[in-house]
């Protein structure tokens, strides 16, 4: 299992950093659901669809991001392993597609922050 993980410090109450979350991942397309038992983020459903994760966890003063690529989409729903976004060649477009986006909510979680 390979992701990228940070631990995002902001002055956001867990509250505010959720809705800032959502915001922004909803309309990136992203669903809220159960994946293998976690709650996570996911974009990308088929067999020809490489999805994207996204975890965040907030809690008063920080956000605990989690980020990752499937390595194989197998049928539409199956998957197998995972892939850091932020490193390898390997999977490139799918993490390319990906990596903007995390630093697009970081950006906003540390906006929000500031303001």
């Amino acid at each position: 299992m390979s992701r990228y993980v940070k631990d995002l410090g902001t002055t956001m109450s867990r509250d505010a950093a959720w809705s800032v979350i959502t915001t922004y991942l909803q309309g990136e397309g992203f669903d809220y659901r159960d994946e293998r038992g976690e709650q996570v983020w996911r974009k990308g459903t088929g067999a020809l669809t490489v999805p994207q994760f996204i975890k965040a966890t907030p809690v008063d003063n920080a956000v605990h991001i989690e980020a990752w690529t499937a390595t194989w989409a197998l049928l539409p729903g199956v998957y197998t392993g995972e892939m850091d976004p932020t490193s390898g060649f390997y999977g490139a477009a799918p993490k390319a597609m990906l990596r903007p986006r995390i630093a697009e909510l970081e950006r906003r979680l540390q906006v929000q922050a500031a303001e």
